[in-house]
C-alpha cells in the first residue's frame, strides 16, 4: 500500500504541540500494510517551516520496526491557494509515480486532512477523475470531534475514516480524453502573469533569459549544466527571438571571470567573400588592395569567447575553412604560411535553415557539440506577460498592465518575436506615465499588429523641413523597422556603427 500526503501545521511532532498530526495517525492506522509513503513538501511559511517537519516525520516513521519507505518530493508550490499551480503540481507528481513498477496496481491511499483546502480539493478531483487508479481518500478525525453522543450513548469514533463520496446527486468527475503532461496549459497560460511564480533558481542563474516556458528551462539548464568554456555552441531562431541574449548568457555563466567582455562578431555585416579574411587575417600582398599585415578576429581575441553572429552568410566554398579551424583550432592569415593555434570558444548563431545543404556544409553542422534552439515567441506565450513586466521595469515610465492587456498580447502571434514585443512595450512607454493600462483604453492604432503604431511616436515635423531634420527622422524610423541600430546601419547603406556614434542610444535588453 503506498500512502500519498502532504503535511501540515499540525503535523509538527515538536514536543510544544498536542498530538501527532494526521500523517502518522494514518500511517499507525494502516503501517501494516504500507510499505512506501511518498510526502510531497512545500516551501517553509511563516506559519510553518515544512521540510524540517517531513524529515521528522520521515525519522518518526523509519525508526519503527516495520520496514517502510519514505520518499520526500519537493512541491515547489509558492502560492498554496492557486487551483492552477496545486493542481499541475500534483498532477506531475503523481503521473511521474505512476511510471515507477507496481504503483499504478498498487493500493493508494490519499492523506486529505494535512494541507490547504485547495490541496484537498486537488486531491478529490484527480482521485474521483482516475487520475490516480486504486486510491481512496483518508481523512484523520479532530480528537475533540471522536467523542460525540447518539441516542443517549457515548461513541468514540474511529481516528481514521474513509472519505466515501459515492453518494447521491454527487456530481460525476470525468477525466480528460487525453492525458498530456500539457494539461490546462491554457489556464496555467492565463495565470503566468504573476511574476512570483516565475522567480526560480534557474531564473536567477541566467538572469537574461526571461521566462518559465518549458523550452526556456531546457534552455537555461543546457546553459548551465552541458556547456563550458571549451564547447562550441550554434544558437538557432528566428530573428527577434534572442540568440545574442543566449549569447551573453553563456559569456555570464562561463566566460564571465575569464574574459573582460565578450566579442561580437557579425557576418552580416560583411561583404561574403570577405568573411574569412576578417575572421583569420591576411598577410601583406596576399591580394590586391592587401598593403599591411591584417590580424584576423580569432588572433586578436585569443583566450576570449566570440560570438559570430548570421554565421549562415559564410559562403560554401569558404566554410569549411571554418570548419577546420572548429575541428583542431588551426588557423593561418590568407597568403600565409604559419600555422597557429586559437584558444577560442566560439558561439555561432544563424535564422537560416541549417539542414538546407545549399547555405550550410553538413560537416560544418555537425563541428557544434551543443544546439541551442530558440523557439519563436508563438511558441511560448506563457513567457509574454514575464517579458512584458520585464520591459516595464526597464523604464523609467511607472505603468502597470491590466490582465485583459496581457492576455490579448498572448493571443497575438508577434511574427517579430521578442524584439516587436519590446518595441511595442517602448511605445507605451512613450505614450503613458503613471498609469493603471487596461485594453480598451488602448488605441486601436496603438495595438499590436498596427503598422502604423510603428512610426506614430515619431515627432511631427515642422516644414519647411531641413536636410538634417529630414535625415533624423529617416534614421529613427529604420532603428524602429530593424531592431537595433547596427541593422539600421545595414538598412540604410550606412558603415558598421555610424548610428552607435550618434544620439542614439538603447538599453541592454533581456528576452
Amino acid at each position: 500500500m503506498k500512502l500519498l500526503t502532504f503535511v501540515g501545521t499540525h503535523d509538527d511532532i515538536s514536543q510544544d504541540t498536542t498530538g501527532i498530526g494526521a500523517v502518522l495517525t494514518i500511517y499507525h492506522e494502516h503501517k501494516d500494510a504500507i510499505d512506501d509513503v511518498y510526502i510531497l513538501v512545500t516551501p517553509s511559511s511563516e506559519k510553518a517551516d515544512f521540510p524540517v517537519i517531513a524529515q521528522k516525520i520521515k525519522r518518526s516513521i523509519e525508526s519503527e520496526s516495520s520496514p517502510v519507505n519514505v520518499h520526500l518530493i519537493d512541491a515547489n508550490i509558492i502560492d498554496p491557494v492557486d487551483y492552477d499551480l496545486v493542481y499541475q503540481i500534483i498532477f506531475d507528481v503523481t503521473q511521474k509515480l505512476l511510471k515507477e513498477d507496481g504503483f499504478a496496481k498498487a493500493e493508494k491511499i490519499i492523506n486529505i486532512t494535512s494541507g490547504t483546502p485547495t490541496m484537498t480539493a486537488c486531491w478529490i478531483l484527480l482521485q474521483k477523475s482516475g487520475l490516480i487508479p486504486n486510491a481512496k481518500l483518508i481523512q484523520s478525525t479532530d480528537p475533540k470531534f471522536r467523542r460525540r453522543v447518539e441516542d443517549g450513548e457515548v461513541v468514540i469514533k474511529s481516528a481514521v475514516q474513509e472519505v466515501n463520496l459515492e453518494i447521491d446527486n454527487f456530481p460525476q468527475i470525468k477525466a480528460p480524453k487525453e492525458i498530456k503532461r500539457e494539461l490546462n496549459r491554457t489556464a496555467a497560460e492565463l495565470k503566468a502573469y504573476k511574476v512570483e511564480k516565475g522567480v526560480r533558481d534557474l531564473d536567477e542563474s541566467v538572469p537574461l533569459l526571461v521566462g518559465v516556458s518549458k523550452r526556456v528551462r531546457e534552455i537555461k539548464e543546457q546553459i548551465l549544466y552541458e556547456i563550458d568554456t571549451k564547447t562550441h555552441v550554434l544558437i538557432l531562431g528566428e530573428p527577434g527571438t534572442g540568440k545574442e541574449i543566449v549569447a551573453r548568457s553563456i559569456w555570464d555563466q562561463h566566460r564571465k571571470s575569464i574574459d573582460e567582455k565578450m566579442s561580437i562578431f557579425d557576418c552580416g555585416q560583411f561583404v561574403p567573400n570577405l568573411i574569412i579574411t576578417e575572421l583569420f587575417g591576411h598577410e601583406k600582398g596576399a591580394f590586391t588592395g592587401a598593403d599591411r599585415i591584417k590580424k584576423g578576429i580569432m588572433e586578436i581575441n585569443e583566450g576570449r569567447m566570440i560570438f559570430l553572429d548570421e554565421i549562415g552568410n559564410i559562403p560554401l566554398e569558404n566554410q569549411g575553412v571554418f570548419m577546420r579551424f572548429l575541428q583542431s583550432g588551426e588557423w593561418r592569415r590568407i597568403g600565409g604560411e604559419s600555422v597557429s593555434v586559437a584558444n577560442v570558444q566560439i558561439i555561432a548563431a544563424t535564422n537560416r535553415d541549417i539542414d538546407d545543404d545549399t547555405i550550410f556544409r553538413p560537416d560544418l553542422r555537425d563541428r557544434f557539440p551543443e544546439k541551442v534552439y530558440l523557439p519563436p515567441l508563438r511558441e511560448r506565450k506563457s513567457d509574454i506577460p514575464l517579458l512584458a513586466l520585464y520591459f516595464l521595469k526597464q523604464s523609467p515610465k511607472n505603468i502597470s498592465l491590466d490582465d485583459n492587456v496581457l492576455q490579448n498580447l498572448m493571443s497575438y502571434d508577434w511574427q517579430g518575436n521578442v524584439r516587436e514585443l519590446e518595441h511595442w512595450i517602448g511605445r507605451i512607454c512613450r505614450r503613458y506615465h503613471d498609469v493603471f493600462l487596461k485594453w480598451e483604453n488602448i488605441p486601436e492604432r496603438l495595438r499590436p499588429g498596427n503598422t502604423e503604431a510603428q512610426y506614430d511616436d515619431l515627432p511631427i515635423p515642422q516644414f519647411p523641413l531641413d536636410l538634417k531634420e529630414f535625415n533624423q527622422l529617416i534614421e529613427v524610423a529604420a532603428i524602429e523597422q530593424a531592431g537595433s541600430m547596427a541593422g539600421a546601419d545595414q538598412l540604410l547603406g550606412y558603415n558598421k556603427g555610424t548610428l552607435k556614434q550618434r544620439k542614439y542610444h538603447k538599453k541592454n535588453q533581456g528576452t
